[in-house]
């Protein structure tokens, strides 16, 4: 028995001292031979406050550069001398700079790429650089391979000695005429010709902007042709240019640019014309982009074969420096910027998918990916082999010059010590006021459905410290790709994955042999098949921050063992296709073996088109300029913006739909009458004596048993005071043809949101409920809701005991529908800081069901349908919610809370909003945002870092918490309520129905399978500065497949290319194949099913 133990202990140990296996090994100096340190020395003269890159860091670039097979470093130093490795194999590295020629001294160095410039089928070297600016001297350097590990510099004799503030460059044909061209992105720095209006951008700079220059080695010239103006290329000295992507974005074969521009201006998407041109598209493409955009990276993430924009922004994750940072500005600032003609713009990381059909969704915090802190270089490359891109992110400054306490220090007149009261400080420090900003690189597994877990400590890829250009490249070539590091002040790391070694995973390497000058095949594109999977790769150089890869891919097959196939796109638009490809192979392509010409993405028909005439409809909602922040600062969006109202009814009685379209305060509603011809023409009814009430909902319906269709419409406005006369709903009656308003409700003047007509006492009339939304000025406090009922004649009273017996919260959607089969419709509410509720019928008394599953769903939702999903014959509930893509998550542990209530007896309402993470409860608020609701909070904590990183309960005490009253919220995504066995149950909608608050919903069967399919409309803009810009559903079409599931139909399939805050959706034929929405402050969009063929 002792000996039993004794060996049970040995193998106990022996487990237990094994080494855990990370999917990378960081590889120290000593083994590979690796000693290059970025060393960055400050001085009086040059510095962060001189120069605000001066912590950007230096690039990396590997590339073969002696055609031996194996991939070969070259680093960018900011201050010291370059280093070039020779990779003599098994990640065994020798310094051959010196002897090379490549040491390029003297600061000031940026981003390299090595590249095959002049055609000869042996890589160069481009090195970019500061110059001409403080004591700094300097042009861009192009050192010539001469094929025997040395090289001669000569940037002059190409027209490349730029000098000025270059960032980086790319090399890509962007003509198609077999040789490499130049993008040149530039930088800029801040000077009293930065600040102003979008015209800035028009105005051109020699040393700052941007330039495209075209490579004459077709024409027999080793010169490279200046085309920025020709081409459609920006260069203004507003451009702070710090990332640079191509990629065919939408598949038309020619090759796009995406750059990614620090501070106010606008990143730019060009989209290549294919004729030598280009066309700046981004706000024609994407809602919102990323405030501060630094390293971007372009890759396919959801495997769908288009590429997807990954943009780096300084997001931190950790609460207490993000307390301690300066962020997205208020909203009186975004607004400004608006209206001086930029896009929307917000500090966290953005990721744009592409829907394939000319439009953009931004779901980098559904993806949970927004937030990495001061990041500079990302790369989306398949790392485990699993199929799926993964993603690489570095980190880390320094110094922090956002820092709220630094802000403070140089600007507040008033604080002791500061620079106002001390402006011959040094600058030196001016620098040591701002702290350290050392932060752990990221890493992000793909788990396909736009999820990714952090795997930054498990993959062993989390070093601390202040990296900036990486790069992947298959150093030791065994078929997975491995990581280079530039750092500030530290060693370069590299990274040995073990992908291969240790999980057996399978691949496909491809390299590339091209005609020409291209003869590294660069822009070439390859779409695989295998199983039932389907790949995209493009092979361009420009990957991680200022830095660049060799030419080359890498797919990761996971266990697959043969290929399909794989179909190449050379930058020619020749193409050519290749069968059962063995895995762990190394294919080299041949563009001369192209025959066939590519010519384009096959453009199937779209399920529906959208209309762009309206049929005659001229009609637009318009908001005021009210804007609710500036009353109740606090609130996390406005509720003053929620129409348009829509009703749709066939009023004359002629076989068409008529449509009444409720405005905004200060507009007119206008009611449009259908023609046979399909058509509208509006109708005489005026509506202007009411044009200073905000319409929200509205219901055709008989009032007063006439047999025709009278109009009952909500009114709103949380600009308005309680009980002022333009909250009063107003009911209008049909009379020869045309409406008036009658003096037929209840003396009730409140900011509603719903009406529903139904005779729930069944005494043959139309009765009413008419939901509140909000009291105003006290978001948070339930209104009152009411039970109208109508005496037969349309005159309505207040129905005190359903009316007065319940709390039905800020109600948002309500739906009459027969839940019990017992005759009697019950009534499904849900709402703003509330959950789906049902209330039985009870002969005419509303009782509220307490168990109904709904009630213990607290989300913030915004829509209800009733319809029957999975052909049970018992119609299911679709709940519309705000949705997974942003700051917060929450589940029934981790809830979101709202704590409301005078906070400061002043006898205004504040809403403290909160969210649980890691344990710990957070305000999503600010110092300053909290101080201009709260002045005492200022005075508390003087400094940003004393309410940096405390709990609520540390800012407030318990006894200040309890007086108030609090709100819950433990759901956010949208979903069914499924009928099953007499009970309901939950089922969720699949992921791209959550990448926005849904606002409303429709359901129809455009295949005709019988099965239900639905289309989801919604997001919200007008909402703090915490959540950005919440909108990237343009039209969700999801398709029922049987069993109450649903399947996504993407955009380009479904031709839905909705943009803007939809607020209503409903059908205007029987046959649910004809919709007409209503958008906020827009004009109104008709989509209708194509014919099929």
């Amino acid at each position: 028995m002792r000996y039993l133990i004794k060996i049970c202990f040995l193998i106990f140990l022996f487990v237990s001292c094994k080494k855990e296996i990370k999917l990378f090994d960081k590889l120290s100096q000593t083994e590979t031979g690796v000693d290059f340190k970025n060393e960055l020395i400050e001085n009086e003269k040059f510095n962060l406050i001189e120069y605000l890159y001066f912590y950007n860091g230096g690039g990396v670039a590997t590339g073969d550069i002696n055609n031996d097979g194996l991939v070969d470093i070259y680093f960018s130093s900011n201050q010291g001398k370059n280093k070039l490795y020779l990779n003599r194999g098994n990640f065994n590295f020798i310094d051959i700079t010196e002897s090379a020629g490549v040491e390029s001294s003297n600061e000031w160095k940026t981003g390299v790429s090595l590249v095959d410039v002049n055609g000869d089928g042996y890589l160069d070297i481009y090195q970019n650089r500061l110059g001409g600016y403080k004591d700094i001297k300097g042009k861009n350097q192009l050192f010539i391979n001469n094929k025997d590990l040395t090289f001669t510099e000569m940037a002059k004799e190409f027209g490349l000695d730029f000098e000025g503030f270059s960032t980086h460059s790319a090399f890509f044909d962007y003509d198609g005429d077999g040789d490499l061209d130049l993008y040149l992105l530039n930088h800029s720095v801040h000077t009293e010709r930065s600040y102003g209006s979008y015209k800035l951008r028009f105005e051109k700079s020699e040393r700052s902007g941007d330039k495209l220059y075209r490579n004459e080695l077709d024409k027999g010239n080793t010169f490279f042709e200046d085309v920025s103006d020709e081409s459609g290329i920006l260069s203004s000295n507003i451009g702070y240019g710090l990332g640079i992507g191509i990629s065919d974005i939408n598949r038309d074969g020619c090759d796009d640019i995406y750059i990614s521009n620090d501070f106010r201006e606008n990143d730019y998407l060009y989209l290549n014309n294919c004729d030598g041109t280009f066309t700046e598209s981004l706000e024609d493409y994407m809602n919102h982009t990323s405030r501060f955009s630094m390293g971007n990276d372009i890759a396919d993430i959801n495997n769908d074969q288009y590429p997807d924009i990954f943009v780096l922004d300084m997001l931190p994750e950790d609460e207490e420096v993000l307390k301690r940072s300066a962020g997205d500005d208020s909203y009186e600032i975004y607004e400004m910027k608006l209206r001086f003609g930029f896009n929307k713009q917000f500090s966290r990381n953005t990721l744009q998918l592409n829907n394939k059909n000319n439009s953009f969704s931004e779901i980098s915090q559904i993806a949970d990916i927004h937030a990495t802190d001061w990041s500079w270089s990302t790369l989306i490359e398949d790392f485990d082999l699993d199929s799926k891109n993964d993603i690489y992110i570095t980190n880390g400054i320094v110094k922090r010059p956002n820092d709220m306490d630094y802000i403070n220090f140089i600007s507040n007149e008033k604080l002791d010590g500061g620079l106002s009261q001390n402006p011959n400080l040094l600058n030196r420090k001016l620098v040591d006021e701002m702290p350290s900003g050392k932060v752990s690189n990221y890493a992000f597994k793909n788990i396909s459905d736009l999820s990714f877990d952090n795997v930054s400590s498990s993959w062993g890829l989390d070093f601390n410290g202040y990296s900036n250009g990486s790069t992947y490249e298959d150093f030791d070539n065994d078929g997975d790709f491995d990581l280079v590091v530039n750092n500030i002040n530290d060693n370069a790391l590299i990274y040995r994955n073990n992908s291969r070694e240790h999980y057996s995973k399978n691949y496909l390497k491809v390299n590339f042999k091209g005609i020409k000058n291209n003869l590294y095949g660069v822009g070439a594109k390859v779409l695989l098949w295998a199983k039932e999977k389907s790949l995209y790769k493009e092979n361009f150089l420009n990957r991680g921050f200022m830095s660049s890869k060799s030419s080359g891919l890498l797919f990761g097959l996971d266990t697959i063992d043969v290929v399909d196939s794989i179909n190449v796109i050379w930058p020619s638009k020749k193409v050519q296709t290749i069968y059962n490809i063995k895995s762990n192979s190394n294919i080299i392509l041949n563009e001369e073996d192209a025959e066939n010409e590519y010519k384009g993405q096959i453009q199937n028909k779209e399920l529906f088109n959208i209309n762009k005439s309206l049929y005659g409809i001229k009609y637009e909602h318009k908001e005021n300029i009210f804007n609710d922040f500036n009353r109740e600062r606090l609130l996390p969006y406005m509720i003053s913006k929620e129409g348009p109202a829509i009703s749709v009814a066939d009023i004359n009685i002629d076989g068409n739909y008529d449509l009444f379209f409720g405005s905004a305060s200060f507009s007119e509603s206008r009611l449009y009458i259908g023609t046979d011809e399909g058509n509208y023409i509006e109708n005489e009814s005026s509506f202007k004596n009411d044009f200073i009430s905000e319409d929200v909902d509205s219901e055709f319906f008989d009032v007063d048993g006439d047999k025709d269709l009278d109009l009952y419409v909500v009114s709103a406005g949380n600009e308005f005071p309680y009980s002022a006369e333009s909250l009063r709903d107003r009911l209008y009656i049909l009379e020869n043809n045309k409406y008036e308003r009658k003096d037929n409700l209840p003396d009730i003047a409140q900011h509603g949101s719903v009406v529903r007509n139904y005779d729930y006492d069944k005494d043959g009339d139309n009765d009413l409920f008419v939901a509140g939304r909000v009291i105003p000025g006290k978001y948070g406090f339930s209104p009152n809701s009411y039970f109208l009922r109508n005496d037969g004649s349309g005159l309505f009273t207040i129905d005190s005991l359903n009316t007065f017996s319940y709390n039905f919260g800020m109600i948002t959607d309500a739906i009459w529908h027969d839940i019990n089969d017992d005759g009697y419709k019950d009534l499904i509410t849900c709402g703003d800081w509330n959950g789906i509720n049902l209330y039985i019928n009870n002969k005419g008394t509303l009782l509220r069901e307490d168990d109904f599953i709904g009630s213990e769903l607290r989300g913030l939702w915004f829509s209800i349908h009733i319809v029957d999903i999975n052909n049970d014959g018992i119609k299911d509930i679709i709940a519309g919610n705000f949705g997974e893509n942003s700051k917060l998550k929450v589940d029934k542990l981790n809830p979101l809370k709202m704590y409301y209530g005078d906070f400061d007896d002043n006898n205004s309402i504040e809403q403290l909003i909160s969210f649980q993470k890691e344990g710990k409860e957070f305000l999503i608020s600010n110092k300053d945002e909290l101080s201009k609701q709260l002045n005492y909070i200022a005075k508390k904590y003087v400094s940003y870092d004393d309410f940096a990183g405390l709990e609520v309960a540390d800012i407030f005490s318990k006894k200040t918490l309890l007086k108030n009253k609090i709100l819950e919220v433990n759901e956010l995504r949208s979903l069914v309520l499924l009928s099953k066995d007499g009970k309901y149950e939950v089922s969720y909608l699949p992921k791209m129905a959550q990448i926005s608050p849904v606002n409303d919903i429709q359901h129809l069967d455009y295949d005709n399978d019988s099965n239900t399919d639905i289309i989801i409309f919604g997001n919200m803009t007008n909402v703090s500065p915490y959540f950005g810009s919440l909108d990237s559903n343009y039209g969700i079409l999801l398709r029922g497949i049987g069993e109450g599931k649903f399947k996504y139909i993407d955009q380009k399939k479904s031709g839905l290319n909705i943009r803007g805050v939809v607020s209503k959706v409903l059908p205007l034929d029987k046959n649910r194949s004809k919709f007409v929405i209503g958008i906020n402050d827009n004009k109104p969009s008709i989509i209708s099913l194509n014919d099929k063929d």
